[in-house]
């Protein structure tokens, strides 16, 4: 019972201003400003409690006995959910605190070297953000244990502990020293192990959830399709009986048809879809070779509107050809379709080499897309224009996302209205990605 709620305690401690809306990262640096800043007023106690018992100066008492009360504002600020100030003022008060002992208490207390474990904390503390915050307080505390070397060769203690004093109370400290480093490093450990854990959680159950979606989608999409079947053939034989022909159910049927053909493909295109996440064969694909095809299959579509397309030496780059050429195909296919009139379209394809990945451009002098819709375009069933002006059902560019996402890239698009489109993507350059095997290389 007494364990049980020793281990209560100290988890309310370390909770201390952890809100479940928080984020994995967020509640392991609660917890580790929280664990930290209760450790460090445990051995200020201890040694406040030690300088009590020995002729040891009432200024050194007075000193040990503020630590732990300044301490405290490390908990209250997390309480008041001021987690960035939080760790930010424990970073600063950890450097006050030991160049304060060291100042006072001098060398041989040896708390110079606490500073060699702290110069990892603004690294934890700050590890998500991208800036010289944590490097400058690792440089500051660098600086700060090459300052004290050179003062403790000039200056000498402000406190001079007497002669008479048991020499025990600097073994302690060593004691207490060597627990603050070590606890250091469990904590660091500790949080990271258990950070780790929650975020592999996550994943796991991410990767159920994406499972049974596609599941969800395959078997709605696959069982959707027989009644709409059975729906559309039932229509045909209902027209067939009505012996007398009539203008406006003739409109009625056939705007039916129409939407029930519409629906159909929606479903395909929607069962297509969600074969894309499988297995596929990654191999060593010519650009230029699949450009070559595409134009061939595009053959019709650009002598009837006397296409120029014009393209960079394609690389040479491992994906998947049925994807990759889907991909190509669904671009190019846009910028002819989405032309101006009386203007003939262009289609510029170039490539430039990054250094983990290629960057692609299909540009042309399309009728372009005003900005507010530039993100819309990328979402399922997601149309800017009425059927009566182009054709499609929405569903084009979401699998060119899905296609680059399985690339482990991301596509963009930078457009001008009655300018045209620049359609921007990146294709990773050397490696397989994870979770996809490459079954052969040719």
């Amino acid at each position: 019972m007494k364990k049980s709620r020793f281990k209560k305690t100290l988890s309310l401690l370390q909770n201390i201003g952890v809100d479940e809306r928080l984020d994995n990262m967020t509640i392991k640096k609660v917890h580790l400003a929280n664990n930290l800043s209760f450790m460090c007023m445990g051995a200020a106690t201890i040694l406040f409690l030690f300088s009590a018992t020995y002729n040891i100066p009432l200024e050194a008492k007075l000193f040990l006995g503020c630590i732990g009360p300044v301490l405290l504002t490390i908990p209250t600020l997390n309480y008041f959910r001021k987690y960035r100030i939080a760790q930010l003022t424990f970073c600063l008060l950890a450097l006050v605190i030991i160049f304060s002992m060291c100042v006072t208490l001098g060398r041989s207390f040896h708390f110079q070297y606490v500073l060699l474990p702290y110069l990892g904390l603004p690294f934890v503390m700050f590890e998500d953000e991208i800036g010289l915050k944590k490097i400058g307080l690792s440089l500051l505390g660098i600086l700060l244990f090459v300052y004290l070397d050179w003062h403790f060769c000039h200056f000498v203690p402000l406190i001079i502990i007497p002669e008479g004093t048991p020499g025990g109370n600097r073994f302690l400290t060593d004691i207490l020293i060597f627990g603050i480093v070590f606890l250091l490093f469990f904590f660091f450990i500790n949080e990271n192990k258990s950070y780790i854990r929650k975020l592999q959680k996550k994943q796991d159950q991410l990767v159920d959830k994406n499972y049974e979606l596609e599941h969800f989608t395959y078997i709605c999409s696959h069982n959707l399709s027989e009644p709409l079947r059975t729906t559309s053939s039932f229509l045909e034989f209902v027209k067939r009986e009505i012996k007398d022909s009539n203008k406006k159910l003739d409109i009625y049927f056939n705007y039916i048809r129409d939407e029930v053909e519409k629906m159909d493909k929606m479903i395909i295109s929607l069962l297509a879809y969600s074969k894309l996440s499988r297995t596929y064969e990654f191999e060593y694909i010519n650009l230029n070779t699949t450009l070559s095809s595409i134009k061939v299959e595009l053959k019709e579509s650009i002598a009837a509107q006397n296409v120029v397309i014009d393209h960079d030496t394609l690389p040479e780059i491992i994906a998947i050809p049925s994807l990759i050429k889907k991909l190509f195909k669904h671009l190019i296919s846009n910028s002819i379709k989405y032309h101006r009139e009386n203007i003939i379209p262009k289609i510029s394809i170039t490539c430039k080499e990054k250094p983990h990945y290629w960057e692609f451009c299909i540009k042309d002098n399309g009728i372009g897309i005003r900005d507010d819709n530039q993100q819309k375009i990328f979402n399922m069933f997601t149309r800017l224009h009425l059927d009566t002006e182009y054709d499609g059902i929405g569903v084009g560019l979401t699998f060119c996302k899905k296609i680059i996402e399985m690339h482990e890239g991301k596509i963009w698009i930078d457009s001008k209205l009655d300018k045209g489109s620049e359609f921007y993507f990146t294709i990773k350059n050397s490696t397989i990605p994870k979770g996809l095997e490459l079954l052969k290389i040719v």
